[in-house]
This record gives C-alpha cells, sequence and structure tokens, in this order.
C-alpha cells in the first residue's frame, strides 16, 4: 500500500496486523479514532522497513517529510496517549518532533508547570484538580491569554477579544490550544463553549473544494445524459409530478432506482450492439452482464453482489414499472411481470443480506445498554472531543433503536425536526419515502440522550439557555467538536462500527420486534419506518406468525424440560 492510496480497511483488519498485538488489550484502544490507527499502522510499516526500534523525532519528521502540516504527528500523539502508559518516553518524543515540524513565529514560552503555577494570574486554577492533566503547551497558551486580559482590562472575554489575542497568526492552533486548557480546567463553562469557540469558528479559514477529486464516472452505467430522449423526459416528468391525474407520482427513491436500471440496461445492450430498447432479448442481456460480473468478483466480502434473487428482481421490476409509463404494449408487459413473478418465487430461497446482519445484531436491551454505556462514558472522558464522539454515538444508537429513519432523513436539527414543548420532546419529520411525515412525542428515554446533545458536554445548569439557543438558531443534534453539521452518512457508521452494519437494519429489527405482536404490531412498525405498502405488511406479517409459533413452540419445550426436571 502507497501513501498515496488511501487505505478502506476496517478496524479489524487494521488492528489484525502483527504490530498491534501488544496494544490489543489496552485500555484505550476502544477510544481510537480509526484515523488515528490508520496513522499509526503506517508509521509501524514506515519503522519497520527502516529498521527503528526506538523512534526519535527525526524519524518521525521522516515519516511526515512530505506533509505540510502535522496532522499526522498529532494522530500519532494521539494514539500513543491513549495506548501507552503516562509517562512513556516515545510520547514525549513525538511532540518533540511536533514543535520542531511547528516552529513558533515568536519568542516561545519555556515555563515549567511548576513555574506556571507560581504565576500569579493562575491563583484561579492552580489548586483544580486538572492543573496536573493539561498539556503543558496549552497551560503556557492560556498563561500568556491572561497577562494579555490583565494587559487590556479585560475581565469577561467577547469573541473580539479572542481574536485579537490570536491576531498575529493566521491560524487558529492558538485559540484551540487555548480552548483545550478551559476545557480540562473549567469543564462545562459556556464562555468557553459558546463565545471561545464561535471565535475559533471565525478563525477558521473555510475548506476549499479545489483540491478533492471528481467521483470516477460508472464503468457499467451510462451517463444520464445518453439515455434516449424520450426516456429522459419521462423521468423528468416523474420528478415534477407531471403525470395524468390516475397516476400516483413515484417517490423520489423509486425514480433513482428506476434511472440507475435503466443507465445499466442501455450500457449492456451498446455493449451487445443491440438497440436500447426495452424488451425481453434486454433483460436476458442484462441478467447475463450481472452474473458475469459478479462471477469475476474475487472479494468474498462481494460474492455475488447485483446477482441476487432480490437485486434481479428489483431490476425487473423496475423495468417493468418504466415500460407501463412508457406505454408499452400490453403483450411485452405482461411477459415482464411473468418474469418478475417468477422472480420473486425465488426470493424465498435465499436468506436476504440484511436479516443475516439482523440475527447478528445484540438484543434490544442489550442494544440500549450500550447507548446508556457510551452516554455514561461520553460524561467522563478526560478530553471534549472524545466526549463528544461518544455523546454522538450513544444518542444515534438510542434514536435509531427507537426511531429508525433512512439515511437521508439523518441529519436532523433542532425546532425543524427535533422540538421541546416545555415538558418533553417531539418529532417532526417529513420523511424521504413518499415525503410521509413522521410525527409524535418522543419517549421519555430519550430525554437524557437529548438533553446530552443540547448541553454538549457543558453544566446542566445551562440547559434552557442552551436549548432556547439550539432551537432559534436551527443548530444540527449531531455536531463535530468544531460545531460542523456531520455528514449525513454518519448514523450507518456509528451502527457499521458497534454492530457490523449500517443503521437502516434498525427499520428491519423494528418490523421483526414488532411483528410479534400481530397485525397491531405490524401496522406500528410500518408508521415508524413510514411504509404503505400492503405487500410489505404481508410478507412481514407472514414472517412474525412464522417467528412467533417458532418461539412458541419453545416456550412448550421448554416448559416441559423444566416439568421433567423438576425445577
Amino acid at each position: 500500500m502507497t501513501e498515496t492510496t488511501y487505505d478502506t480497511r476496517s478496524r479489524e483488519e487494521i488492528l489484525a496486523a502483527d504490530a498491534f498485538a501488544p496494544f490489543r488489550d489496552a485500555p484505550g484502544l476502544p477510544t481510537l479514532g480509526l484515523r488515528e490507527l490508520r496513522t499509526l499502522d503506517r508509521f509501524f510499516r514506515f519503522a519497520a522497513d527502516r529498521g527503528v526500534t526506538v523512534p526519535g523525532p527525526e524519524d518521525f519528521l521522516a515519516f511526515t517529510e512530505k506533509d505540510r502540516s502535522t496532522r499526522r504527528l498529532d494522530d500519532l500523539r494521539t494514539a500513543f496517549d491513549r495506548l501507552l502508559p503516562a509517562g512513556t518516553p516515545v510520547q514525549e518524543t513525538v511532540r518533540a518532533a511536533i514543535r520542531a515540524k511547528r516552529p513558533r513565529r515568536r519568542a516561545c514560552d519555556r515555563r515549567s508547570r511548576e513555574d506556571l503555577r507560581a504565576d500569579p494570574r493562575m491563583a484561579p486554577y492552580r489548586d483544580l484538580p486538572a492543573f496536573d492533566d493539561v498539556p503543558l503547551e496549552d497551560l503556557r497558551v492560556l498563561a500568556r491569554f491572561l497577562a494579555f486580559a490583565e494587559a487590556r482590562g479585560i475581565t469577561v472575554p467577547a469573541e473580539e477579544d479572542y481574536l485579537a489575542f490570536a491576531a498575529d497568526t493566521a491560524s487558529p492552533r492558538r485559540l484551540r490550544g487555548l480552548k483545550s486548557a478551559l476545557d480540562r480546567l473549567l469543564p462545562g463553562n459556556p464562555a468557553v463553549h459558546v463565545v471561545l469557540a464561535a471565535a475559533i469558528a471565525r478563525k477558521t479559514p473555510a475548506r476549499s473544494r479545489a483540491g478533492r477529486k471528481p467521483r470516477p464516472a460508472a464503468k457499467r452505467r451510462v451517463v444520464p445524459s445518453e439515455l434516449p430522449k424520450d426516456w429522459q423526459a419521462l423521468l423528468r416528468q416523474m420528478r415534477l409530478g407531471a403525470l395524468p391525474m390516475h397516476v400516483a407520482a413515484p417517490a423520489a427513491s423509486r425514480i433513482d432506482s428506476m434511472e440507475d436500471v435503466l443507465r445499466e440496461y442501455v450500457k449492456v445492450q451498446r455493449d451487445a450492439g443491440a438497440p436500447p430498447k426495452i424488451c425481453v432479448d434486454g433483460v436476458r442481456r442484462l441478467e447475463t452482464s450481472r452474473k458475469a460480473h459478479a462471477e469475476a468478483r474475487g472479494e468474498t466480502t462481494y460474492q455475488d453482489q447485483g446477482n441476487r434473487p432480490a437485486t434481479r428482481h428489483t431490476a425487473t421490476m423496475r423495468l417493468r414499472q418504466f415500460g407501463e409509463a412508457l406505454g408499452l404494449e400490453p403483450r411485452l408487459l405482461a411477459e415482464l411481470r411473468a418474469h418478475e413473478n417468477a422472480l420473486r418465487r425465488q426470493l424465498g430461497t435465499v436468506v436476504p443480506l440484511k436479516f443475516g446482519k439482523l440475527d447478528k445484531l445484540p438484543a434490544l436491551s442489550a442494544t440500549w445498554g450500550l447507548a446508556a454505556s457510551l452516554l455514561e462514558q461520553s460524561a467522563h472522558a478526560s478530553r471534549r472531543q472524545t466526549g463528544l464522539r461518544l455523546l454522538n454515538e450513544a444518542a444515534v444508537i438510542a434514536l435509531w433503536t427507537l426511531l429508525p429513519l433512512r439515511l437521508r432523513d439523518g441529519q436532523l436539527l433542532w425546532n425543524r425536526d427535533i422540538r421541546f414543548n416545555g415538558t418533553h420532546y417531539r418529532v417532526d419529520i417529513k420523511t424521504g419515502k413518499e415525503e410521509e411525515p413522521l410525527q409524535g412525542a418522543l419517549h421519555p428515554v430519550l430525554t437524557p440522550f437529548l438533553d446530552a446533545l443540547v448541553l454538549r458536554g457543558m453544566d446542566p445548569a445551562w440547559l434552557d439557555e442552551l436549548r432556547r439557543r439550539a432551537m432559534e438558531e436551527g443548530l444540527a443534534l449531531f455536531r463535530a467538536s468544531n460545531g460542523r453539521m456531520l455528514a449525513a452518512s454518519y448514523p450507518s457508521n456509528v451502527w457499521r462500527h458497534h454492530f457490523g452494519t449500517g443503521a437502516h437494519i434498525s427499520r428491519s429489527r423494528v418490523h421483526s420486534e414488532l411483528g410479534q405482536l400481530g397485525p397491531e404490531g405490524v401496522e406500528a412498525a410500518l408508521a415508524l419506518n413510514a411504509q404503505r405498502d400492503a405487500r410489505t405488511a404481508a410478507s412481514y406479517q407472514s414472517a412474525a406468525v412464522e417467528v412467533a409459533r417458532r418461539r412458541r413452540g419453545q416456550d412448550m419445550v421448554d416448559a416441559l424440560l423444566a416439568e421433567a426436571l423438576g425445577e
């Protein structure tokens, strides 16, 4: 793997390397992020190639020779701090490399921790329990700010005061160091997490997208503009809802799926030298192409991907649906429907992938226990970034357990999607599933998680004020330590990290659990998942009945065994 190749391995694959053997039982390993793990793995391989056993600052500098920033060295510092006991020499060695990589343009403050403790300006902080836990570099920044504030008569710093303190530098690094120190000394202080955080946001340069590589063109599909003109026109009409009054407009997700199938269909016909029209022979070519592509895959992880019965059935169904909208002749549509029905009958011959993953999920009680545990850990994390990460993960697991949303619905905002009526929280979301609304009061067990998302590590005494501010500004529920909204894929990434599968599996579990309660349970599951399809209801109802019968039979066997054993 070269330095320029992006590492796509999972956490488990990285930890399987021999170099990580001494750290697999380290208490801090679960809190280490995937980025830090990848950087540490690269350094291990770099050191092994050079025969380095005890790295010095020059080795770390050689590792990041082509880097303009200290980001990878910062990742290594975080990794060593969490995996190794305090005072391990390599922890100071990597810090020396960071200082060498990022030399100060002003005279450096070389005072020791004891010298800083004796500084009269440090009197309000020197006896705090966390004083010895603050990194020395950040403690020096705090001392500089206290001198700066004293010289200007500042008692309650405003955003402009913080910005003036860092006016001679283009980077927000100094303000981040000040915030790191105050985070530990004054946890939960709004002056730090609101005013100083706002100054950091203003100081941080806007992220440029110029360097991002565009997504490569799909190899097995044509671009949308290469579809037949009448197909493009019909797809546009569908998206606009410009259809006859007796024809229901498809959901946006169905149109997207339909377009993807059509693009692949046209590519297959073009490669075979056939015209791009919907016909039985064209469907056969599509299925033959998918089968050949699936068989050519070498990775077992992707075995038969794109060629499973459910995928073949969906492709034929989308072609038939689009053919009906095009007004194809009835005989052709009947042949496509017959093939679609034949494929549907094959669905019962294999276990759908999602149900294989569903069986591996922990029980609801264990899932909820994990969410509660992460919430508890977030309150006691030594670093604010770690605490916010654990808090976000806890809330995602809790929310998606009781409110199984789709990926496109996951970027929730206060006051738009989640509101507070003075006594409890309410949800009001227009879902991505045919824009079906999801409204109502949220269960009280979610209140601690939502309150924690409002507070973000601050003192609970500020809950009402911070909740009012979040509602007025429409802030995101899930935010990084810098206040930015997390990506739409974040909920699925959290579930994949903890459970091995994306957050979409939560919808299947709701159906499985509530479906065992009979028709009312199925109706409740459909409502929670914003689904209206009668066939979906029938499918989940029949499956639930089978599960309920098996469990009833097992209960009878357990009762007989208990009687036989005299329990």
